[in-house]
């Protein structure tokens, strides 16, 4: 019992620090993820938003300067309803004050899953989402990318909402079904990569045992909801702006070499959560090296990694100039740290790492079908991506995680204080790193 309170009494102290950390950042102007400050990537976002404030709505989707990778939908918000959008302090101050909402909602969603869990648990583990930089980065700076997260875990609770519902005549069900497909739809219109969600709230209405008409419903709302969608691809003449100039490529061509980088990424997120399995997890690493069909996954990842030597693929990835080498990840900034411009051991390096990784990935999923399909998607949408960026899966895989994943998690006050400090470590790296490359 005394061991409880003092977990306890320490976990208060780590939501307070993670708090402070938030709003101290806010005030340092941090920029923790590399496109914060007002030469990162508000060079884009402010001009993008004058655009709207400052034109009718079709002017400025279809206007030459309007430079994004992601739908329109956030300028048109801010600029019809955001009165603080003439000033870049102000409009980051509500920007940081709407960033709020993630964590409010994410807690809620925890709440929905581990019900049986103590308040203050599942706030220390939400907490941690203030660690995260590219949330940090994007709540300092007034950047694109938490809208879309906000309506995530909306989703999240309607679909619970919707699933939980046993009485099918009744008009909520039908109102929740609506709010459901509607937050579920937005998510597109925030961020394209976020088309995961609306395919896992649609797959699960129609597996649902929900009566036919509930779902036939459910399809005519998606369909709906598509439409503002496809009438902006015929605008644009696709899922950018033709005229896009930034430096940006979907569908162009295949980017097979980002599944490895991808695979680190997710892992990444994962390493932590193997301690959340509530077993022993060298028990679970034995029995994993035991099932024999296990083999035949590693051996494809095998025959990926020999697919890249054999064509000596490595170097024409990789130019000398570090600071133009954009994205891939942090075990590919590390290996730079470690090996510098050494391209052998670095190699050697990330190949390794892509195997480690991918061993993790097959542990934690451990054959789940759900889980393993929201992974393939993921790691579709790398190969079609470039550049590959962290960002694109920060904090999302973390959330995903916790939320639509169908692993079995065990949250404990240990282990989630073990979650806090891993993820503290990588902030306080992303600073040092960030900061000692813009300085």
């Amino acid at each position: 019992m005394e061991i409880k309170n003092n977990y306890k009494f320490f976990s208060f102290i780590l939501i307070l620090l993670s708090l402070f950390s938030f709003f101290f950042g806010f005030y340092l102007d941090e920029n923790s993820a590399g496109g914060g400050s007002y030469i990162g990537d508000w060079i884009f976002l402010w001009p993008n938003l004058k655009l709207f404030v400052d034109n009718d709505f079709y002017t400025a989707i279809t206007h030459e300067n309007f430079l994004t990778n992601r739908p329109p939908l956030l300028y048109m918000l801010h600029a019809s309803l955001n009165p603080f959008v003439d000033n870049a302090i102000t409009y980051r101050r509500s920007v940081f004050v709407l960033s709020l909402a993630v964590p409010i909602l994410f807690y809620f969603c925890l709440k929905k899953k581990f019900k049986e869990k103590d308040n203050l648990l599942l706030i220390l583990v939400t907490s941690t989402i203030f660690l995260s930089p590219y949330f940090r980065t994007s709540s300092f700076w007034g950047l694109e990318e938490n809208y879309g997260i906000i309506f995530l875990l909306l989703t999240y609770l309607f679909l619970n909402y919707f699933l939980q519902n046993k009485n099918e005549y009744d008009y909520k069900i039908y109102f929740q079904l609506f709010l459901l497909t509607f937050f579920s739809s937005l998510c597109i219109y925030f961020d394209q990569k976020l088309l995961i969600i609306p395919i896992i709230a649609f797959l699960s209405i129609i597996s649902s045992k929900k009566r036919i008409g509930i779902k036939l419903f459910s399809i005519g709302l998606y369909i709906i909801f598509s439409l503002p969608y496809i009438y902006l691809i015929t605008l644009w003449g696709g899922v950018f702006p033709t005229h896009l100039t930034m430096s940006r490529n979907l569908m162009g061509q295949f980017y097979f070499e980002h599944l490895g980088y991808a695979a680190t990424i997710i892992a990444f997120y994962f390493t932590p959560f193997l301690l959340f399995r509530g077993k022993n997890l060298f028990l679970d690493i034995k029995k994993f090296f035991l099932k024999k069909n296990n083999y035949y996954l590693i051996l494809l990842f095998l025959i990926y990694i020999f697919y890249f030597l054999i064509l000596s693929i490595f170097l024409d990835l990789d130019p000398l100039n570090v600071e133009t080498d954009t994205g891939k990840g942090f075990v590919h900034k590390f290996s730079f740290l470690l090996f510098g411009e050494n391209f052998i051991i670095r190699e050697a390096f990330i190949y390794f790492s892509f195997i480690i990784s991918w061993l993790i990935i097959l542990i934690f999923v451990n054959k789940n079908l759900k889980n393993s399909m929201i992974l393939l998607y993921f790691f579709l949408v790398s190969i079609v991506t470039s550049p590959l960026m962290q960002e694109y899966f920060d904090p999302l895989i973390f959330i995903i995680t916790l939320t639509f994943f169908s692993s079995k998690i065990f949250i404990n006050y240990k282990n989630a204080t073990i979650l806090f400090f891993y993820f503290a470590i990588f902030l306080a790296g992303s600073n040092i790193y960030y900061y000692n490359l813009l300085s």
